[in-house]
């Protein structure tokens, strides 16, 4: 039996999630590695120059290009923090909101009466099953399967009271919203950063370290600072990354809505 094509496009783009959590502490260690090098590098060779290389004009353009690569990846960095916190933000949003139209879902199931049950119970073993993969964004062909399962036992449905024909429609209503919900946040949390635009940073942080380390004092002090720096900015690039993955990672969103809301169906 083959999966619909939806199933296995969502499948493959949310199967590389592990992989960009790898991606993100590499490009870490990575950055972390080029900063300390350039500032060890830079500030080794500096004493080996001839006095024509480290005469005051040298050292006046030198401060210059490092200015200009301190503003630059400084505001380069608070775009892509941003965008970052946004994507982190409108996934947690939207994964609240899934949570509550399953749990309207249910309730407008309820007055249907006894021959709403077998939806219901397959709406629970929807949420369970959520649940239980990981990351639960993860679009499974169980889970996916079993929502689909949710959508076919209600459409089977018949009623002859206008009330009940009412509430069947915003029953299926509300399936229909839920499941566009629920492929919102699946497509939202994978979000991920441009090569380039990455390689331009790492390029930018690299030629700052370096032109900061031409002329600073060779001491522990001076050294220990620039290795603390760099590590921070390491981090802080990390944990960006991390955020634009928003179910992988040390941020990693809570599972608690889709627990309400199973314990809601239960009820």
């Amino acid at each position: 039996m083959t999966n619909p094509p939806h199933l296995l496009s969502c499948d493959l783009i949310l199967s590389q999630v592990p992989a960009k959590a790898v991606v993100a502490i590499l490009i870490a260690l990575l950055i972390f590695v080029l900063l300390t090098g350039a500032m060890l590098v830079t500030m080794a060779i500096h004493a080996r120059l001839g006095e024509h290389h480290r005469g005051d004009d040298t050292n006046t353009s030198v401060r210059l290009v490092a200015t200009l690569f301190v503003t630059m990846p400084s505001l380069l960095l608070g775009l892509m923090m941003n965008n970052a916190a946004n994507t982190y933000v409108a996934v947690d949003r939207n994964m609240h909101v899934f949570a509550t139209d399953l749990i309207l879902l249910d309730r407008s199931m309820r007055p249907l009466g006894p021959s709403a049950e077998e939806p219901r119970k397959r709406l629970l073993a929807y949420v369970e099953q959520v649940l239980k993969d990981v990351p639960i964004s993860r679009a499974s062909e169980v889970s996916e399967h079993l929502l689909d399962e949710v959508g076919n036992s209600l459409r089977e449905l018949r009623f002859d009271d206008e009330q009940k024909v009412a509430l069947w429609n915003d029953a299926r209503s509300l399936y229909r919203q839920a499941v566009q919900q629920r492929w919102t946040f699946v497509e939202q949390s994978e979000g991920w950063f441009p090569s380039p635009l990455i390689c331009i940073l790492v390029g930018w942080l690299t030629l700052m370290f370096a032109t900061l380390g031409f002329r600073a004092p060779r001491n522990a002090v001076v050294i220990s600072t620039y290795v603390a720096a760099a590590a921070l900015i390491s981090g802080a690039i990390y944990l960006m990354l991390d955020m634009s993955t928003p179910f992988s990672g040390p941020l990693q969103l809570s599972d608690r809505p889709l627990v309400r809301a199973a314990a809601e169906i239960r009820r």
